[in-house]
């Protein structure tokens, strides 16, 4: 299977599901710290994260009134769709049985801020395939923008980590 041959369609519906999953974490999260900043920025992150599964369901839905432009040939391969499914799967924030077990566990601010700097780094990972291998402008022009902003977020959650740990 050649890199390029995936559905952009797919791949906004894993992207959909990871921002949704980053929204219960971050939602989550809040409850696990009495610290104002740290509870205004995760409250922040979760907003965020829910404007960007409606901003890449809003493309979705576009891009899915014009499935007749697309090529046939690589829409919904199962090795394709199975790929995506697998980064989805692999990366970024947990699923929602997992998270629950998660946060059971977690026994400070530390490790949420940990667990999402490595989700951020994992979304730009898997944003960065998305840009390169988006046939489509509406979807290369969301996974460019969402980018952005998952990049902020990492900065932030790491200046905030940072700020724990050498509290400590």
């Amino acid at each position: 299977m050649a890199q390029t041959n995936y559905n952009d369609l797919e791949a906004l519906k894993i992207a959909i599901r990871i921002e949704k999953r980053g929204e219960a974490f971050y939602s989550r999260a809040t409850s696990l710290t009495s610290n104002k900043d740290t509870k205004a920025m995760l409250e922040e992150l979760s907003v965020q994260e829910a404007d960007h599964a409606s901003t890449f369901q809003k493309i979705y839905n576009e891009l899915s009134e014009k499935k007749h432009e697309f090529d046939d040939l690589y829409l919904y391969e199962p090795e394709v769709a199975a790929y995506l499914r697998a980064m989805g799967q692999a990366a970024v924030f947990p699923s929602d049985e997992r998270l629950k077990e998660i946060m059971e566990h977690v026994v400070d601010i530390k490790e949420v801020l940990k667990i999402g700097v490595q989700a951020e780094k994992d979304s730009i990972l898997f944003y960065t395939e998305m840009i390169i291998n988006a046939r489509y402008v509406e979807a290369k022009d969301a996974f460019r923008k969402l980018l952005k902003e998952e990049k902020k977020h990492l900065i932030d959650l790491q200046t905030k980590l940072n700020s724990y740990i050498y509290k400590s």
